[in-house]
């Protein structure tokens, strides 16, 4: 009985994954459906195919740059994650023990890193590539010597396949890289950032092809909207509504054009026909001439099609763009920048507390990737030969990391500037307010004016107002003390 159970709830599962598999396949043939030419039949249902991926990643980095709703979809996504910058640091003392930030600090500032990594503009190309491709494959270089990382990233369509422990699905060992140099076809495997085996072959034979082990070049893999261990873009479900978006308006673009043009129909009898012909083609002028004329017989009749009851509004298909922007996580508003016949100005250029909150969660993977990648960059500069931190190297399983004398600390702080959407006009007036109460403090109403306004050095505008004690000095006490000093030095008086 318990056998026949087990049976049933086996045949239940296989049910389930035999439709989600057809699911997939749909999505695929449905986002093709616009191609030329045939799909294989009885393709891989087990998930997108990789000549699928790679298709819709250059559909989406073209779309990227010459559709104007996926390009500003793309750039506002960018622009709100990285736009504002972002601090890296490690928090340690490095007047006690070694200067761990430091370390960091320097990979940050290599030129060579800085142009993949480090600046904002770097990040933003990397965020570009999530939203087009849903891949980032950040191959770390390591020199064994002095333990000095560099960053490239590597092509994701040259990314063949993803290698897995066979006992956990969630632990990567290798990324398969095929390519071609020169007529020279390449094979590397290079192995996860976390992945460092104490046998360590330089070959890895799999699926019939021998890989090149790179144990010197691990790799960082950001992946998002994953499916199936490989990522999908964000473009990716903002795409088809984006080009229906764009048919329709071309489609009302064209109605409104043969509006603008009209047809005159003049009738006569007998011979005159071709002579009243002639007379209106003259009375035409040029093609370049709004309107057109024709002339008929008297048993024949040409009338345009009446568009009395029908809408000729181009804000018929902002449905369309609104499904275009809730695939790229952006109120319709805010993608098209107009906020329609009925919306406020205001609403257009704010982003919604909902996309925001999407937004934190994109900086908090990134918050993630970048602790990776600078924390092997410490435990490269303790275990390399000359490198330039002192430590004990750990090994945990298939992982080696570095550990810090008691007196070093190694938590890496990626900070974010704090997101302030309220206006500064109302903010120096809350502060007025609540200056006007009597109940806060002058010295803190002073900080918060000086923050509101973003005061270059305002802690040398506090020193000015504050004693020795940290003590508030009114500026009416300041003023006289300056009076005086003047006095004293036998300056004019103010």
């Amino acid at each position: 009985m318990a056998d026949g159970t087990q049976a049933e709830t086996l045949a239940a599962y296989e049910e389930t994954i035999s439709l989600l598999m057809e699911s997939l396949a749909d999505v695929e043939r449905i986002m093709r459906r616009d191609d030329t030419g045939w799909d294989v039949v009885g393709s891989d249902a087990k998930g997108f195919t990789a000549r699928f991926r790679r298709e819709m990643a250059e559909r989406a980095e073209i779309a990227a740059t010459a559709d104007p709703l996926i390009k500003r979809g793309v750039n506002l996504r960018a622009a709100y994650i990285w736009g504002a910058g972002v601090q890296i640091s490690v928090r340690d003392q490095p007047d006690q023990g070694q200067d761990v930030n430091a370390v960091v600090q320097a990979f940050l500032d290599d030129p060579r890193n800085q142009a993949t990594f480090s600046t904002v503009t770097a990040k933003t190309k990397l965020e570009r590539r999530l939203a087009t491709c849903g891949e980032v494959f950040a191959c770390l270089p390591t020199d064994p010597y002095t333990g000095r990382v560099r960053l490239r990233a590597l092509p994701q369509d040259q990314i063949v396949e993803i290698v897995t422990d066979p006992e956990d699905a969630d632990t990567t060992w290798f990324y398969l890289r095929d390519y071609t140099v020169a007529a020279d076809q390449r094979h590397i495997a290079y192995p996860d950032i976390t992945y460092s085996p104490v046998s360590k072959p330089d070959r890895l034979d799999y699926g019939g092809t021998t890989y090149e082990v790179r144990w010197d070049a691990p790799v960082r893999a950001i992946l998002v909207n994953e499916i199936r261990g490989r990522g999908v873009g964000d473009v990716f479900a903002a795409l088809p509504w984006a080009q229906s978006y764009k048919r329709f308006l071309e489609s009302w673009a064209k109605l409104t054009e043969s509006l603008s043009r009209f047809a005159w129909r003049y009738s006569t009898r007998g011979d005159k026909t071709a002579a009243a012909a002639a007379q209106i083609q003259g009375a035409l002028g040029s093609g370049d001439t709004a309107g057109l004329g024709v002339s008929l017989d008297p048993n024949s009749r040409l009338e345009a099609i009446s568009k009395s009851g029908a809408t000729i509004n181009s804000e018929s298909g902002r449905p369309l763009a609104a499904m275009a922007g809730a695939g790229l996580d952006l109120p319709v508003t805010t993608l098209l920048g107009d906020p329609g016949v009925t919306g406020a100005r205001a609403v257009a250029s704010d982003i919604t507390e909902s996309s925001w909150a999407l937004f934190d969660l994109r900086r908090d993977m990134w918050r993630s990737v970048i602790r990776d990648i600078c924390g092997y960059v410490i435990d490269q500069a303790v275990i390399a030969p000359a490198g330039p931190l002192n430590g004990t190297v750990v090994r945990n399983g298939d992982r080696v990391t570095a550990e810090l004398p008691a007196e070093d600390g190694r938590t890496i702080v990626v900070d974010f500037p704090e997101r302030d959407d309220t206006d500064l006009l109302d903010k120096v007036k809350a502060i007025q307010i609540a200056d006007q109460s009597e109940t806060i403090p002058r010295l803190v109403v002073a900080r918060l004016l000086l923050k509101a306004l973003r005061v270059d050095h305002a802690d040398e505008v506090l020193d000015q107002i504050t004693d020795d004690h940290g003590n508030f000095i009114p500026l009416d006490l300041i003023d006289a003390a300056v009076r005086q000093a003047v006095a004293d030095r036998g300056g004019v008086d103010l």
